[in-house]
């Protein structure tokens, strides 16, 4: 029986070819298994998508339009009735809710004569409901009593105010002169 003598630094010794085949062997397994094959999800080229696109983003702020559909006024002994028709559209895809819708009568100079709001709690109140969703549509009727008098250079503004789902406060003013 031959005996070795081992060399520092070196596997001949011990079966040294043995174990760096081994060895050998070993790191090539491993190199194998990370680079992994076509069928892989670990696989770079091969990316598996099962989940859907994210949403896209929301919008800052509400854009709310109000369209006056009828707009009269009928004189008694009380004052003025002015009714107003309109519908309020939505269309950035963020809802809001109404806060008010006033009336106001301004006289030819510009000076304030007098003011009527409806608010939140009675919108409610009357229709079940102040919201106004994204991306939809809601008309509503409303009617103000004045002991203002309707006369040539008069204004009247109304004036829709919304919070809309972050936050921002929006009025929207339509105004209409007596001529």
């Amino acid at each position: 029986m031959k005996a070795y003598k081992r060399k520092r630094g070196s596997l001949v010794g011990f079966g040294g070819v043995r174990v760096a085949a081994v060895l050998t062997l070993a790191i090539v397994a491993a190199l194998l298994v990370a680079c992994g094959d076509d069928n892989s999800p670990t696989s770079p080229g091969n990316v598996i998508a099962d989940s859907p696109p994210p949403p896209p983003p929301r919008p800052s702020r509400a854009n709310v339009s109000v369209e006056v559909l009828s707009f009269g006024g009928v004189g008694s002994g009380q004052g003025n009735l002015f009714f107003v028709e309109f519908q309020m559209t939505e269309s950035a895809g963020l809802g809001a809710n109404i806060n008010f819708f006033r009336l106001e009568v301004f006289r030819a100079t510009g000076e304030l004569e007098e003011r009527r709001e409806i608010g939140a709690d009675e919108i409610v109140a009357v229709t079940g409901s102040n919201r106004l969703e994204a991306n939809q549509s809601r008309t509503e009727s409303v009617g103000f009593l004045f002991r203002a008098t309707v006369k040539r250079g008069r204004t009247l503004r109304l004036t829709v105010g919304f919070t809309d789902d972050r936050g921002n406060n929006i009025n929207i003013v339509e105004q209409f002169v007596f001529v």
